[in-house]
């Protein structure tokens, strides 16, 4: 084997490794599936390079005829289905379809013509035929029929593409792609076939020459395309997380002031708190005066995660703060609100929700749930209870859902808690839960801290608890004491 040769089958064992590698990366780093066109031209690329390797190695040997046309028969076989599946990958990015009808005369007919003569080439030698001494001979056919079928599927997509962009741009294709990696593949392939012939000379006696430069301009199209893909992904990931941090910003905007001052209620004390497991969520809270005695507090959480949950949340949070203002009742609050939310609703969100209304001339709390956690009451100088009445269903399920309505008289030293179930439902590595008995105790154990500290004390025991697991729902707690 002279240097040349050598030097050849070396780069193509090159060109094997890094096509490869770069199957290996489009299906591992860039997520790829193995029946998309990539991942099956660069199959078929390795198997193409592979059989032309060992066509090389083997040539020659008088004792290896028989595997001599296996070899040369599977590598024109599988040079085809590779041309044929870069022609159908380059016309994808043409945005051109092939109709069942052309597939079947593009495709299938020459593929089979193809094999028909492998098949038979050793009693026909119409493609190519082994020696006695074993060395393999390419007929004339061979370089008319199985090459013009490759540079056929190779070329006339860089050829569509310019009749695109010069004499038929009037009927290009609807948003038809024609990137620049097409047309260097174009002028690369043949480029780096006459510089292979330059160096080799005029043809090769062993093995076809052709593989080589089509493999290296491969390498070059995909890593094009790939890279382009992942810039484009990161682009879209960057302007993604904007927007998502501009919503968490809007959302929190939205909430009510963490401390709120009462000025003409000094006796009550509401704190709240929000940890989303996102970077927007679909919890919310609110609280705010109606009039000069009474006192408005909710909290909700709505189906899903994400901006969905987030924007039925700005709806529901608006919708319950308007009629608030308007209705007379807690139940009426909620009974509007839901025939609102049902209106439209076919992406069937829905909110369970707590609210209560305060009146300070009398400490008579009137509140109404629809669908949400029992809130934790702490009577003072007695140990934590669930209110568990007026349990009906969430907001936004059933158009003609009556909510109903209860009342509690409240006392100094009373205390509040309204949560939402990313506090219960936390879970530890073993599957289990926070639950409701640990919430009490933690509200019994910080009866004598002020509220701020309660909801700090209670997010760090569910946190304690679940070390080692993700947060998977968003925490939002508020709580009301009534000072002494």
């Amino acid at each position: 084997m002279s240097v040349s040769d050598r030097l050849f089958l070396e780069i193509l064992f090159i060109g094997v490794i890094l096509t490869t590698v770069m199957f290996v990366n489009n299906i591992f780093l860039y997520k790829q599936k193995i029946r998309d066109l990539i991942s099956l031209m660069l199959i078929s690329d390795i198997v193409t390079c592979t059989l032309e390797i060992l066509w090389a190695i083997i040539d020659g040997h008088s004792e290896l005829t028989i595997l001599s046309y296996v070899c040369v028969s599977l590598y024109c076989i599988s040079f085809v289905v590779f041309a044929a599946l870069l022609n159908q990958y380059l016309l994808d990015r043409l945005h051109l379809r092939v109709a069942k009808k052309s597939f079947i005369i593009c495709y299938v007919l020459p593929l089979a013509m193809i094999a028909l003569l492998c098949i038979t080439t050793s009693w026909t030698q119409l493609l190519f035929w082994v020696d006695e001494g074993g060395v393999t001979h390419t007929e004339v056919f061979f370089d008319i029929f199985f090459q013009g079928v490759i540079y056929l599927y190779i070329f006339t997509p860089l050829i569509i593409a310019i009749y695109f962009l010069t004499l038929g741009k009037a009927k290009r294709p609807a948003n038809a792609e024609i990137p620049a990696s097409l047309f260097v593949f174009g002028i690369m392939a043949p480029a780096l076939y006459l510089l292979e012939l330059l160096l080799h000379g005029e043809g090769m006696d062993v093995y076809e020459n052709t593989s080589l430069p089509i493999a290296l301009a491969l390498l070059y199209l995909i890593t094009n395309v790939s890279t382009h893909n992942a810039l484009d992904t990161q682009a879209k990931m960057e302007a993604v997380e904007s927007d998502l941090r501009i919503a968490s910003k809007i959302q929190a905007d939205a909430l009510p002031t963490v401390a709120p001052e009462f000025e003409n209620h000094p006796q009550i004390n509401l704190r709240a708190s929000m940890n989303t497991a996102k970077e927007v969520g679909g919890d919310f809270y609110d609280y705010f005066p109606i009039d000069d005695h009474r006192v408005c507090f909710l909290i909700a959480d709505v189906s899903g995660k994400g901006t969905p949950a987030a924007l039925f949340m700005m709806t529901a949070k608006t919708m319950i703060k308007d009629y608030a203002t308007t209705q007379d009742s807690t139940s009426e609050i909620f009974n509007a609100v839901n025939v609102r939310l049902c209106e439209n609703n076919e992406a069937g969100m829905f909110a369970t929700a707590w609210i209560g209304i305060l009146d300070t001339r009398t400490m008579t709390l009137q509140y109404t749930n629809a669908g949400h956690n029992y809130p934790v009451f702490m009577r003072a100088g007695q140990p934590c209870e669930m209110i568990r009445n007026v349990h009906g269903l969430f907001l936004g399920g059933m158009e003609f859902t009556q909510y109903r309505q209860a009342e509690i008289q409240l006392e100094p030293g009373d205390r509040l808690l309204l949560y939402t179930d990313g506090v219960v439902e936390a879970h530890d590595r073993n599957d289990e839960l926070y639950g409701d008995d640990r919430l009490k105790g933690m509200v019994d154990a910080t009866r004598d801290l002020p509220g701020e500290q309660v909801l700090e004390r209670v997010f760090n025991d569910v946190g304690d608890f679940a070390t080692g697991v993700p947060q998977f729902d968003d925490i939002t707690m508020v709580v009301l004491t009534i000072q002494q």
